[in-house]
């Protein structure tokens, strides 16, 4: 292979791609890919698009984003103690310099290939750059099984959950504070139900086993009229991850159950303002089990969603595989080791080669 991933990686953290902002990294991947005569490269907006055509029996699709959340000091890139320091170096800028790797060496493997670098996944569902390419070309997701390049420390992170953002609205009555008998103080009411949803135990569900924790968190809290002025309207905002077996219909059902007795049928409202489906594990796959083999590791769940719901959603096996521990995902320090890289990029070349 003449491609040194290492410092492709590198050399992607040093380009700015703060989701909606992707242009120059697409333009960069879009170059690299250029150079090799076994795919065809497309592009559709910020997304760029890499196909074998060999006509081998199976397709495998391989995806990674390449967007980040916005840099916090963290820009440059840095090596030291065989790690690479910098934003976007686990999540998921060393998962994009495999899938170049990869690319390279693509007319070698017993799988006709496709490659996606999509834009916009750190941001809300709508403007997902794998949407973007499916109003386009739908064709480009034809294929057995995908891979998800996200960070899971280079072992199967299998699924995703579900996730919903919902928005409770707590109806009150003005009042000057003077006399605060004389109204409701609606972000006094907010607090009793904050406490509710502090105190829930959401436990864990065990799905082929792997096991699946669920959280909920609120998120945001508005309110307030003036220092003088007992507030008539309040607003909690809460992030709700649930297991992969449940609808999101179960799931907002649920989070209704949790508050319903502390609210006022008759003003307050519990809002789902969006929910995606999780992706149950898939780990019976053909591909997938000696992806599962071909790693050194026991496979977790994934907690958190990704783009393999995307995919599981449109009838095709997924699974989150990649260099980078998603702990340090969206962190000031975030780094991936460079062990990391290699073990990644080896195991999907061995596998996708056989």
């Amino acid at each position: 292979m003449g491609t040194d991933i290492v410092a492709l990686c590198k050399e992607m953290i040093a380009i700015p791609s703060v989701s909606h902002d992707e242009e120059n990294l697409a333009g960069f991947v879009a170059n690299h890919l250029s150079q090799f005569s076994s795919i065809g490269i497309s592009r559709i907006g910020n997304n760029v698009i890499a196909k074998s055509s060999m006509n081998r029996p199976n397709r495998v699709i391989i995806a990674g984003h390449l967007d980040t959340v916005p840099a916090d000091d963290n820009l440059v890139p840095r090596l030291e103690d065989g790690r690479i320091y910098g934003l976007g170096s686990a999540d998921m800028k060393s998962g994009l310099a495999v899938m170049l790797g990869l690319a390279e060496i693509a007319g070698s493997f017993s799988f006709d290939t496709t490659f996606i670098f999509y834009a916009c996944e750190e941001v809300a569902t709508s403007f997902s750059g794998l949407l973007e390419i499916e109003r386009v070309n739908p064709d480009v997701f034809r294929g057995d099984v995908a891979v998800l390049m996200e960070p899971s420390s280079s072992r199967i992170e299998a699924g995703c959950q579900g996730t919903m953002r919902v928005e409770i609205i707590i109806r009150g009555q003005r009042a000057h504070t003077a006399r605060p008998w004389v109204g409701v103080n609606a972000i006094h009411r907010a607090a009793g139900i904050i406490s509710r949803l502090a105190e829930v135990d959401l436990g864990t569900s065990m799905i082929d086993s792997l096991q699946f924790r669920e959280s909920l968190q609120v998120v945001k809290v508005h309110g307030g009229v003036a220092n003088n002025v007992v507030p008539d309207l309040a607003t909690i905002v809460l992030n709700y991850r649930f297991a992969p077996n449940k609808t999101v219909e179960e799931a907002f059902e649920f989070v209704k159950s949790l508050v319903e007795n502390l609210l006022d049928q008759d003003g307050d409202e519990v809002v789902l303002e969006e929910g995606v489906l999780g992706a149950l594990p898939n780990l019976s796959d053909p591909f997938i089990s000696r992806l599962r083999e071909a790693s050194s590791a026991v496979p977790n769940a994934k907690l958190g969603w990704t783009d393999v719901a995307f995919f599981v959603a449109r009838g095709i096996p997924a699974t989150n595989f990649g260099p980078g521990d998603p702990l340090l995902a969206h962190t000031k320090n975030e780094f991936v080791e460079v062990s990391e890289i290699e073990l990644a990029f080896t195991t999907m070349r061995n596998v996708l080669s056989l």
